[in-house]
């Protein structure tokens, strides 16, 4: 609500990157995407770390809406690529033919 208050916030969470990015996902989303607005350079540095701290993904989609990143377009940690896992099965078919 106080507008110096809140540009030197995002100065100081600009300097001490990435340790602010913890502190800064516990802001309400409004205020979270007001800041990647004013600070783009922060956006793949949080995008990075939502990924890797990934527990519940309906909270990292949302995460990555904020970012105006999809989910999809990049395979996640899991090997996960448009919401599908690759299957053992799929891997197994694909060997076979190469034999």
């Amino acid at each position: 609500m106080n507008g110096p208050l809140w540009e030197g916030f995002i100065v100081c969470a600009k300097v001490i990157a990435p340790a602010s990015f913890g502190a800064l996902l516990q802001l309400p989303k409004e205020q979270l995407k007001d800041l990647v607005e004013k600070q783009p350079g922060l956006k793949s540095g949080l995008r990075d770390y939502v990924v890797k701290k990934a527990g519940n993904k309906a909270r990292t989609a949302g995460y990555l809406d904020i970012f105006g990143e999809d989910e999809s377009q990049d395979p996640g940690p899991s090997g996960e690529a448009n919401g599908q896992q690759v299957q053992p099965a799929q891997v197994v078919s694909l060997s076979s033919q190469a034999s």
